[in-house]
């Protein structure tokens, strides 16, 4: 009989296409009975809960309209410099056919930040595209989705990999899937004077790849302070945020992690021992700052 599980799924626009090969993993040893996502997690997250299974997700990824759909190259470019996402909004209506997330066949909670209220908001019925789009609302990249008196922005702006809310949903056990990029704790010293080439990057990259390197960092601590089951890191380290072409090499790649992730956890002390490398480091370089203080 299978345990059943919890999945928590974060952000990380392109890299969280790896969700989908992690949870075809995963099904083979666990029932999914509910799901909190950020961003494409919660895409991925909402999918699922509304019946697509991971083959069928995999398909949608693989379709070249739904990749030239997300590529921030091809968007709805306006005046401002900030795509509006409206096609991304009526592609999400195609897919769900304007479903309810009442009507799911697991739970399922999107996260979002509210810029009016300035918190994080649980969303947990309407429309699964409503809650799709509210949650990937990536600065830099889409405008802030406007609904019912809200401002959404990207769930992951405050919880990337939202632990916090795992309570949300049922299950026997928690397992996170994070496949935002590697946080770097320590710096590396330099010397300024030598010439080195540089590539281009636009605003948008530059913005976007800063902040996905911001959420990484509160995505461990976010690991350290609610102590999943299971851990899955699957960020593909040699693909980038916009590589949504490539949604068989993130697939693979997220199947493979989960499946290591699932032998590791024959040792129970591989959580524990996670958390203490990360709270080892975080101390050396963040000293007593309070609001980094680890329980």
């Amino acid at each position: 009989m299978k345990k059943k599980a919890r999945l928590i799924l974060g952000g990380g626009a392109a890299y969280g296409l790896a969700h989908i090969g992690a949870m075809a993993a995963l099904e083979s040893e666990y029932e999914f009975t509910g799901i909190v996502g950020t961003s494409m997690g919660a895409i991925v997250g909402a999918l699922y809960s509304i019946g697509y299974d991971p083959a069928q997700m995999l398909e949608l990824a693989r379709d070249f309209r739904t990749a030239e759909l997300f590529n921030p190259l091809n968007l709805d470019f306006t005046r401002s410099g900030i795509f509006d996402g409206n096609m991304t909004l009526k592609r999400f209506l195609k897919w769900t056919d304007e479903r309810k997330i009442e009507e799911g066949r697991i739970p399922f909670v999107a996260v979002a930040y509210d810029l009016m209220q300035k918190r994080s908001v649980l969303i947990d019925k309407g429309r699964f595209a409503d809650a799709m789009r509210a949650s990937s609302s990536l600065p830099y990249i889409y405008r802030p989705f406007p609904y019912s008196g809200y401002l959404f922005l990207d769930g992951g702006v405050e919880h990337p990999l939202p632990l916090a809310f795992a309570n949300e949903v049922p299950g026997d056990i928690t397992i996170a899937v994070n496949v935002l990029p590697h946080a770097s704790i320590e710096a590396e010293r330099i010397r300024l004077g030598q010439s080195k080439s540089c590539p281009r990057f636009s605003i948008a990259q530059v913005g976007v790849q800063s902040l996905l390197q911001n959420q990484a960092f509160i995505a461990i601590q976010e690991m350290l302070d609610y102590k999943p089951d299971i851990y899955i890191d699957a960020h593909h380290p040699q693909l980038s945020m916009t590589d949504l072409n490539k949604a068989g090499d993130f697939y693979l790649y997220g199947l493979r992690a989960a499946v290591k992730a699932m032998q590791d956890h024959v040792d129970s002390s591989f959580i524990e021992q996670l958390r203490q490398r990360y709270q080892k480091m975080l101390s050396r370089v963040m000293g007593p700052l309070e609001r980094f203080k680890l329980g």
